[in-house]
C-alpha cells in the first residue's frame, strides 16, 4: 500500500468514540490491501497528475469511512450489503476539496477499469457531492458491475454530470 495505511483504512471516529474495536479478521484486511493496491492507490496516484495538470492545488484523498466491521456498520447506519463490511469500498475525499472535479475524475479514471460502484453520495443541486464511494468489488468478492450512480436526498439515480 503506497498512499494509505491499514490504520488509515479501518479508522472511524465513531467507534473511537463508542470504544467500537474495528479490527478486520485477517482475510478482510487481505480484502482491504487488495482494494488499495488494486484500485486506491493508482485512482490517487493519477489524481496527483491530474491535479499537477490543472491546477487543483493540494493532491492527496482522504478515507473518510473504510472497513465496517458489523458493530460499527450498525451504529453508523449502514447497509446490511455494505461492501464497506468486506474491505472492498471505501469513501473518499481530495484533501484540497475539488469535490466536483474529483466526481469526474474518479468516473473518468475508473471507465477503462473494473470496479464494482462508483457513488457520487450526498450531491447538492449543482452535483457536488460531499464525498465519493469506491467498490472495488461486491460482496460477494466476485462481481465488478461497473456502476456509477449520484446519491441524491437519499435516492440513487443514474450519476450526474
Amino acid at each position: 500500500m503506497k498512499y494509505f495505511t491499514l490504520q488509515e483504512c479501518i479508522y472511524s471516529a465513531t467507534a473511537a468514540a463508542r470504544k467500537i474495536d474495528n479490527t478486520p479478521t485477517p482475510e478482510i484486511e487481505a480484502h482491504i490491501v487488495e482494494s488499495i493496491e488494486t484500485l486506491i492507490d493508482p485512482l490517487r496516484e493519477a489524481w496527483e497528475a491530474h491535479c499537477r495538470q490543472n491546477g487543483l492545488g493540494k493532491v492527496g484523498i482522504n478515507i473518510s469511512s473504510g472497513y465496517r466491521g458489523p458493530a460499527l456498520n450498525q451504529a453508523v447506519g449502514g447497509s446490511d450489503t455494505s461492501a464497506h463490511c468486506h474491505g472492498y469500498a471505501f469513501d473518499l475525499v481530495p484533501v484540497n476539496g475539488q469535490l466536483r472535479a474529483f466526481k469526474r475524475f474518479c468516473r473518468d479514471f475508473l471507465a477503462g477499469r473494473a470496479f464494482d460502484q462508483l457513488i457520487s453520495e450526498g450531491e447538492d443541486s449543482r452535483g457536488v457531492p460531499s464525498w465519493m464511494h469506491v467498490g472495488y468489488k461486491h460482496p460477494d468478492g466476485k462481481q465488478q458491475r461497473r456502476q456509477c450512480y449520484s446519491m441524491i436526498h437519499g435516492k440513487y439515480y443514474p450519476m450526474t454530470d
